[in-house]
């Protein structure tokens, strides 16, 4: 199923840490690998990436570091992840770089190409500062959605 990078998990860590220090000013690669278990290394590359996407500024020199560009309530969980991320899809049929192999012989694809669909949408609108605080990241209006013609909807998924 649906399962995010290792620097995807680090990104969603890194900007949570950010939004909780926002007051704070900014927060260095160092203090921010530590205070989160996350290796150095790693960690800066997630930034730079973060900063790429225009997501964190960055203060250079003596007592620089990172913070977010904008409040956290603005930040979507899509954005955090996609720089990250090759393709966002359930199976590797619906990605951009091919197939199982079956072909137009597949059953599958369509029903898997309206759950893919489903999938993400759930994740359209949802924003960090849910990440701030999991209980509202339980299902809302969303729960209803309907899986087109698979009769499915997300209450019987």
């Amino acid at each position: 199923m649906f399962k995010v990078s290792r620097k995807s998990e680090y990104a969603l860590i890194a900007v949570q840490h950010l939004a909780r220090r926002a007051r704070d000013g900014v927060t260095s690669v160092a203090e921010l690998a530590q205070a989160e278990n996350i290796p150095p290394d790693i960690l800066a590359k997630v930034l730079q990436g973060l900063k790429r996407a225009g997501l964190l500024t960055a203060a250079k020199g003596a007592g620089g570091g990172y913070r977010l560009s904008r409040p956290v309530q603005n930040i979507d969980f899509l954005d955090v992840i996609r720089p990250f991320e090759e393709q966002l899809a359930v199976v590797t049929c619906q990605n951009d770089h091919g197939g199982c192999g079956r072909g137009g012989d597949c059953t599958l694809r369509d029903p898997m190409a309206v759950l893919n669909t489903f999938v993400l949408r759930q994740f359209t609108g949802l924003t960090m500062d849910a990440f701030l605080t999991p209980h509202r990241l339980a299902y809302g209006s969303h729960a209803d959605v309907p899986l087109g013609g698979i009769g499915l909807s997300a209450g019987r998924v």
